[in-house]
């Protein structure tokens, strides 16, 4: 399983190969759609306790305090009604890889420096720090989140164009991809929709004059929009939380950055009493035009599929425990990181059948679904099962007699 993992092997089960699969395996299954929604997401692997492993980075934990661990940037696609789901793509990364990873900070100052240089016509002093992230980027080894997101939203969006050159695709992402260069990136580069939720902390285009006469820009979340939509919902469920009678406000409008017009749709939701569910609205941006009510909402939806990536994270880090390898080298590390999301990405491909298939159901069943066929008790079931394979194998390994053996279930009974 070592040199399965570690790259010691000439034909080795990689990270990239494991991706490059999975997103084959996505678009065999979907580029027979007219729409295809790319979600995408980071997950932090955490592992706080750890000290000795290779390359530990730093991510937040669950409160959001810092602990060593691992980053990953994941995929995840669905068609347009959200029915049909894929795992598509993982990129395995670290903050801590010191000879790979760049903050975007360092690469911006760079090529402000390259800039300034080609200006004043004059030759530029690198330092040996420089040098090194300028090999790195002609080798194309530079790791940060924005350069991971862009390659793996590109490589998505190219297959599954390959397969079907009429395939609409729409990536998902949330607050902290608020960026004018990503926004840039999907409209002009990758020629794809794109639904991204905005911080609360955006400036509109409005301005506005404080007491003392100084002009400010009003925050977006503030700002009048052209159009408006109220409607009731009799019931809403929020975090296992039930609302009735909810009014769902939708606005929309336009905002423009950097030049470029884009559509924007705020989401505030009240309770039966007219107080606020949530403390901020919610803020998305498209740059897919708006006209219409159904538009508006289409986008607000669209956004909503984001919580089927985090079903997927929450599925591979309980069931099939993505936080809980123990090998300590860098490249077992990424692979087997990797290779949780694939073998997820098998569960869910397994999901149609499971409502079909007896065995599956008997399965569920010992895994203690009282009725309820999922991935989780088929899992259940299937850890119950090997557990008896195991006992049983034991048993016949060690010769006991049935009166050894019921001793032995005494003390369980």
């Amino acid at each position: 399983m070592r040199t399965l993992f570690d790259g010691s092997l000439q034909s080795v089960l990689d990270d990239k190969k494991i991706s490059e699969t999975l997103r084959q395996m996505s678009v065999d299954g979907l580029s027979d759609e007219d729409v295809v929604i790319a979600l995408h997401d980071p997950c932090d692997i955490r592992k706080e306790y750890a000290e000795k492993l290779e390359n530990l980075g730093i991510v937040r934990d669950l409160d959001g305090k810092f602990i060593t661990g691992y980053n990953t940037f994941n995929t995840v696609c669905v068609n347009g009604d959200g029915k049909r789901l894929h795992l598509s793509d993982i990129t395995v990364y670290s903050n801590g890889d010191k000879e790979h990873y760049v903050k975007q900070t360092e690469l911006d100052e760079l090529v402000k420096k390259q800039v300034a240089s080609v200006k004043k016509k004059e030759e530029v002093a690198f330092t040996e720090r420089e040098k090194t992230i300028l090999q790195l980027l002609e080798d194309d080894e530079v790791v940060n989140l924005a350069r991971v997101t862009q390659n793996q939203l590109q490589a998505v969006s190219e297959q599954f164009k390959a397969a079907n050159p009429e395939i609409e695709v729409w990536h998902v992402l949330d607050r902290q991809f608020d960026g004018v260069p990503l926004f840039e990136f999907i409209t002009h580069h990758l020629h794809d929709k794109c639904v991204i939720r905005l911080k609360i902390s955006r400036n509109s285009n409005e301005k506005s004059v404080n007491e003392n006469g100084k002009e400010y820009a009003v925050k977006l979340k503030d700002a009048p929009l052209t159009n408006k939509q109220v409607a009731t919902l009799d019931k809403v469920r929020i975090k296992k939380k039930v609302y009735q009678q909810v009014k769902r406000v939708i606005e929309w409008g336009t905002l423009v950055l950097a030049g470029e017009t884009y559509h924007v749709v705020r989401v505030t939701l009240l309770k039966r009493d007219g107080t606020p569910i949530f403390k901020q609205p919610m803020l998305l941006l498209t740059n897919h035009a708006i006209s219409s009510a159904p538009e508006a909402l289409a986008i607000y939806r669209i956004y909503l599929m984001r919580s089927k990536i985090e079903e997927v994270f929450k599925f591979v880090k309980n069931a099939v425990g993505w936080e809980e390898f123990q090998v300590r080298d860098w490249e077992s590390i990424k692979n087997l990181i990797a290779t949780a999301f694939f073998i997820g990405g098998y569960f869910y491909q397994l999901e149609p059948q499971l409502s079909q298939h007896p065995a599956i159901q008997w399965l569920c069943q010992l895994g203690n679904g009282k009725g309820q066929v999922t991935r989780h008790f088929f899992l259940e079931g299937l850890r119950n099962l090997l557990i008896h394979h195991h006992v049983q194998r034991m048993r016949q390994q060690s010769d006991l007699t049935d009166f050894e053996w019921q001793e032995i279930l005494s003390f369980a009974i």
